[in-house]
């Protein structure tokens, strides 16, 4: 009898996966400045051989800017860069969406969570009234609107504020896409439209948000910091998608936004990624030495804050310094200016012995030495002092205990702001506060004899705040890949225009072309009068 052959089932052929198609995304970035948030992520994105197109406001606000999108084209051979179209300057639409906008930021302050914030409300009529006084309107267009702003900027009635924030999120759903910005990514054909931050005063981007949408391209909206959804302006739009560090700020999102809590994706901080891993690159001595300090006493990290915060800081810390030598005579301090805040402190002498200002009239630190230096000053000082700045978060992420006091100076800018008070102690936070100079100095000496006693609820904190993921996720591959996410959603469903829009868009038309045809007037009048100006001078 034949024996028969043993029988084994056959294997199936290896089938490869089809890679995942690329995509291409446009990011419209206000300028270069905000690579310091999504540089990382965008890096990681061309890794993975997506084409990304960054639009740009404006080509630099602080000095070096630029170099950062230069230097991130040079790396990555699918990141392109461009200046950011925008509507006509003499297009009627764009003064009424300007205005509208504006209204819209000034009356969110109404609020009665922000009863205790004049500082914010203040700052943003103050630059309404700039803009209405010197824009090309006529003078009898311009006092119903200063009256307008004088009764949304008292912040008393909150009935009114959201009346008019309901009544001008109508007028904005009415303002048609720009046509150029519309004809500009129908050129460029992205996959999703992503813009940051979108909430600074009466901003324009929500126009690429808009005309992404009327041609069925996904939206993002990218939160680049901790302070950017209670204390500027309001967003205007629900995109597909928005990214930010927390949980905290999705609450923001959700109550005072209008955005759903499942289009929000907590990332965390990417912009802090780099501060978990690093290491100093120096040791105490050796920066004490460098920078000027006695290496034999440790010493106190006083971090400035931006010129809305402080303005004028100059005059606090000197008073502050005197208040820490009265009690601690050899601790070593360095006080750190905010990069947009230098100017004050050119050529200050604090005229003491252990105490410097470095570096001298502040500094980005966004590579090399700078960014070396700046890590070696939060990893080697003995505990870190401020008014009001991401620079405490920065100190939490090391492990620093964080000190602050409270002072008439700064009452609008401190305590009269909504995201100063998620750092508090009390509220769980990591930031011990102070009522007055003689408290404040007591804390510090606590602070310098106990060292990092602090760290368990300042892990906590930083966590919670800054990497929700956990400790050891770090942020920028989920900023990535939530965006991989959102371009692979296929196209957007087109929206259609209401009955309803159509007929407020229709009355605003009017307006519109009426405002077209004064900017037009008021233009040529301005160049004939620089013509005459011109040939009197020959």
């Amino acid at each position: 009898m034949q024996q028969e052959a043993d029988v084994h089932p056959a294997t199936p052929p290896q089938i490869e996966e089809a890679p995942a198609p690329r995509l291409k995304f446009l990011f419209s970035l206000l300028h270069p400045g905000y690579l310091r948030h999504y540089g990382q992520p965008i890096r990681l994105l061309a890794e993975r051989g997506h084409e990304v197109h960054v639009a740009l406001g404006r080509l630099e606000k602080d000095p070096g800017d630029f170099k950062l999108i230069e230097q991130l084209a040079a790396e990555c051979p699918t990141v392109t860069y461009s200046h950011a179209p925008a509507r006509r300057r003499r297009d009627g639409w764009r003064r009424l969406a300007w205005l509208v906008r504006a209204l819209t930021d000034l009356a969110r302050y109404g609020d009665p969570r922000y009863a205790d914030a004049p500082a914010l409300r203040g700052r943003i009529a103050d630059k309404l009234d700039w803009r209405i006084d010197y824009s090309r309107l006529p003078k009898p267009f311009k006092r119903p609107l200063h009256r307008k702003v004088a009764s949304l900027a008292t912040g008393a009635n909150a009935e009114l504020a959201q009346r008019t924030i309901a009544r001008l999120g109508r007028y904005e759903e009415a303002v048609p896409p720009s046509r150029r910005i519309t004809e500009f990514l129908a050129a460029q054909r992205p996959d999703a439209v992503l813009a940051s931050p979108v909430i600074e005063f009466a901003s324009s981007q929500v126009e690429y948000l808009k005309a992404a949408r009327a041609l069925g391209i996904r939206t993002g909206i990218c939160i680049a910091s901790w302070d950017n959804l209670t204390g500027k302006g309001l967003l205007r739009f629900v995109p597909d998608r928005v990214f930010v560090w927390n949980d905290i700020q999705r609450q923001e999102l959700v109550e005072m936004h209008g955005i759903p809590a499942d289009r929000v994706v907590l990332t965390g901080a990417q912009r802090f990624d780099d501060w978990f891993d690093r290491r100093p690159s120096t040791t105490r001595e050796e920066f004490q030495r460098k920078v000027g300090l006695d290496p034999a006493q440790p010493f106190v990290l006083y971090l400035c804050s931006s010129p809305f915060i402080a303005p004028d800081e100059v005059g606090f810390v000197r008073r502050w310094l005197a208040a820490v030598r009265a009690q601690l005579p050899h601790v070593g301090v360095i006080v750190r200016p905010h990069p947009q805040n230098g100017a004050q402190w050119e050529d200050v002498d604090l005229g003491d012995a252990n105490a410097v200002v470095w570096p001298p009239a502040g500094q980005q630190p966004d590579a090399g030495e700078a960014r070396a230096g700046y890590f070696d000053s939060l990893a080697h000082s003995a505990c870190i002092v401020g008014i009001n700045t991401s620079g405490l978060l920065e100190a939490g992420i090391v492990g620093k205990a964080v000190l602050t006091v409270l002072d008439p100076d700064f009452a609008g800018t401190q305590e009269g702001t909504l995201h100063f008070h998620y750092l508090r102690w009390e509220n769980g936070g990591l930031l011990h506060v102070a009522r007055d100079l003689d408290e404040h100095v007591q804390q510090l000496e606590r602070a310098l004899a106990q060292g990092e006693d602090d760290t368990r609820q300042v892990r906590a904190f930083v966590q919670r705040f800054t990497r929700p993921h956990g400790l050891d996720e770090p942020a920028a591959p989920l900023v990535a890949k939530g965006i991989e996410e959102l371009g692979r959603l296929g196209p957007a469903p087109r929206p259609h225009a209401s009955p309803g829009i159509l007929a407020r868009r229709a009355a605003l038309y009017p307006v519109a072309l009426t405002m077209t045809g004064v900017s037009y007037l008021l233009g040529g009048a301005r160049h004939a009068r620089k013509a005459a100006l011109g040939l009197a001078r020959r």
